[in-house]
């Protein structure tokens, strides 16, 4: 039987899933994740604290993996932020901040991916380990489901920078 969620974990999962809806409405709604929106705003906002719950947990005790992809995420965060408005006429700057902001995503869904096949359901979970064929086809499923969204915000982006050529710098 898989061990139960601490208050903090309940806390950091409740935020996590509202950080992913932010995420996915941004990416429904704009194709993307445009930091300096409302929703991007608040996905970021909510992935800062799903990142610093994180690091109140740990099984094993001490740094562990899950630490080390929140860095990786606030990280992202902040070039992505960095970055700044101004940029965001700039076609470069459009590719940066789309990888940047979908990395943050695919980051999160890993941890995400984990943790739920070796807890649910709880009487039997899908996975006995991260290392469990469950896990590991779920994460494979993941990266193409990352490399593909990527592609489509590039063509998408692409489309965008042909339309609007004469406007904007490079």
């Amino acid at each position: 039987m898989a061990s139960s969620l601490s208050t903090l974990g309940i806390i950091h999962t409740a935020i996590s899933v509202v950080a992913l809806v932010f995420a996915a409405v941004s990416l429904v709604r704009d194709a993307r994740i445009v930091p300096h929106s409302k929703t991007g705003i608040y996905y970021t906002i909510t992935n800062v604290l799903a990142c610093l719950t994180s690091f109140g947990l740990s099984k094993e005790g001490g740094f562990n993996p899950g630490h080390a992809i929140a860095i990786m995420i606030l990280v992202l965060l902040a070039v992505s932020y960095a970055m700044g408005r101004a940029w965001t006429d700039r076609p470069v700057a459009l590719y940066i901040q789309t990888f940047l902001m979908t990395t943050t995503v695919f980051l999160s869904l890993v941890p995400a991916i984990n943790e739920t096949l070796t807890h649910l359901p709880p009487s039997h979970p899908i996975a006995e380990s991260k290392a469990s064929p469950a896990v590991q086809t779920g994460l494979k499923l993941l990266v193409v489901v990352y490399l593909a969204g990527l592609l489509l915000q590039f063509f998408r982006i692409r489309g965008w920078v042909r339309k609007h050529a004469q406007k904007i710098s490079f």
